[in-house]
């Protein structure tokens, strides 16, 4: 019973930390957007990284799943 508590709790925290990272990544583009566009090397770098931490939450989502 514990262990079934415990996945439960870790697979919404997963599927909480991809909905905040859409969300943070949403803000990355705008900020690009209002920083003259991906041009601005900073916000590029940026807006690079959130969407690879976004590919990793779905891999990890992908495994807890299976």
């Amino acid at each position: 019973m514990f262990e079934e508590t415990r996945e439960g709790e870790r697979r919404e925290t997963v599927y909480e930390l991809s909905d905040l990272l859409l969300v943070v990544q949403e803000m990355g583009q705008r900020l690009a957007n209002e920083t003259h566009g991906d041009a601005y090397a900073p916000v590029r770098e940026l807006n690079e990284l959130l969407h690879q931490a976004r590919q990793q939450i779905e891999i990890i989502k992908a495994r807890k799943e299976n």
